[in-house]
């Protein structure tokens, strides 16, 4: 039986409602890679920090996480993730994104939930 997964719930991140480029995916119903591709046409025209936070997984540990934005993956954020099932396994870093970035891969990829 096929799960709808025309719904995600976001994360809070400083405040903001944010999702992963893989709830993206799966809220939009689109293949793996296609939020991230659209991410990587609108990056330059969003603030790092504002619009989006992106984190790097530690390859040897996930749990093991180092800020790549401006702050360190605080407590419980990783907790959250993984009961999202908001990360694809292979995974290599976390990008949040706020729905003004959202709207911006909207945009440039033509997706059209939320």
């Amino acid at each position: 039986m096929a799960t709808d997964q025309s719904f995600e719930t976001p994360l809070t991140y400083q405040g903001h409602a944010v999702l992963t480029l893989r709830q993206i995916d799966r809220l939009n119903q689109v293949a793996k890679g296609t939020a991230f591709r659209a991410f990587k046409r609108v990056e330059a025209q969003l603030s790092e920090g504002e619009d989006f936070f992106v984190f790097e997984l530690n390859a040897g540990n996930a749990t093991d996480v180092a800020g790549l934005g401006p702050a360190a993956m605080p407590e419980g954020l990783w907790e959250a993730l993984q009961s999202a099932d908001a990360l694809y396994p292979s995974s290599q870093v976390v990008i949040l994104l706020t729905q003004k970035a959202y709207s911006q891969l909207q945009r440039a990829a033509n997706l059209s939930s939320l």
